[in-house]
C-alpha cells in the first residue's frame, strides 16, 4: 500500500485539477454560427471522479456560457500547455489524444474518451505523469439545475 500512496496522491491531484477544468471545457457551442452544435448546457453541475475503482472526490460547479464554449480546446490545467492531435466532440462522443507539457518542458501523454448528453457526461482519462506513473480515472458529471447557486 505504501508504494501505491504516491500514485494515488498524484492521481487525485491531477484528476482533481482535471475536474476543476474539465467541466468548463465539456461544453457547448449551443448558440452561434450555422453548424454549431449543442454538447452540454450551462448551469449548476455536480461531478465526481475516481482513480481506478477508488473514489477521489467531487464538487459542484457553476458553468456559465463562456465556460461551456471552451470545450473544443480540450482538457487542460493552468500548470500545463496542452496539445491534442485528436480532438473530437460530436454526436454525444468525446475523444482526445495528446500531451500535457509542464513549465519545465516535461511531457505527459494524455488520452480521454467518453460520452455526453446536454445534461451529463462521462470521461475516461488515461495518462502518464511527468514521472512516468500511469494513471486512469473517470470523471462523471450531471447538470442539477439550469440556474447556478448564489455565490
Amino acid at each position: 500500500m505504501r508504494l501505491l500512496a504516491p500514485a494515488m496522491i498524484a492521481g487525485t491531484l491531477i484528476l482533481g485539477a482535471v475536474a476543476a477544468v474539465a467541466a468548463p471545457r465539456i461544453a457547448a457551442q449551443a448558440t452561434g454560427a450555422a453548424g454549431a452544435h449543442t454538447t452540454i448546457l450551462p448551469g449548476q453541475w455536480e461531478y465526481s471522479y475516481r482513480i481506478g475503482p477508488i473514489p477521489a472526490g467531487g464538487e459542484d460547479r457553476c458553468l456559465k456560457q463562456a465556460d461551456v464554449e471552451q470545450f473544443s480546446k480540450g482538457i487542460c490545467t493552468r500548470k500545463y500547455t496542452c496539445d491534442y492531435d485528436t480532438r473530437l466532440v460530436r454526436d454525444g462522443k468525446v475523444a482526445l489524444k495528446g500531451t500535457w507539457t509542464d513549465k519545465k518542458g516535461r511531457v505527459a501523454p494524455v488520452t480521454a474518451n467518453g460520452t455526453y448528453t446536454p445534461e451529463s457526461f462521462r470521461l475516461n482519462v488515461h495518462m502518464k505523469t511527468i514521472n512516468g506513473i500511469p494513471l486512469a480515472g473517470v470523471l462523471d458529471a450531471k447538470r442539477v439545475s439550469a440556474e447556478c447557486k448564489a455565490a
